[in-house]
């Protein structure tokens, strides 16, 4: 019964991760929303909120922090594509954000 349920979990992370990472910015380009909005509004707003909202929900129910790597590098293949390309480096600011976060739970 636990593999089962980390297996859902983990497939919740990745869905929720994909939306963050792949939806959201497919949107923002759907409206042509500029990018000083995308990069404030849906980077650091949006993506860091998730990052650390993450963290915390997997340092409270004691998931492997390895988790924690599907939203940054799903953020890191994709910045390329939607955003100006040295943004994707910020993923690993996401991912220093989700551990930070996930040590203070843990």
């Amino acid at each position: 019964m636990s593999k089962k349920i980390n297996l859902i979990r983990t497939l919740w992370y990745i869905v929720i991760s994909a939306i963050f990472a792949l939806v959201i910015p497919m949107v923002s380009e759907l409206f042509t929303i500029d990018d000083v909005t995308q990069i404030g509004f849906i980077v650091f707003g949006f993506d860091m909120i998730f990052s650390v909202l993450v963290g915390l929900y997997a340092g409270k129910h004691k998931d492997s922090w390895i988790l924690l790597l599907i939203f940054p590098v799903m953020f890191f293949i994709t910045a390329k594509t939607f955003f100006i390309s040295p943004l994707k480096f910020v993923a690993f600011i996401f991912l220093a954000a989700s551990l930070l976060a996930y040590g203070i739970k843990r």
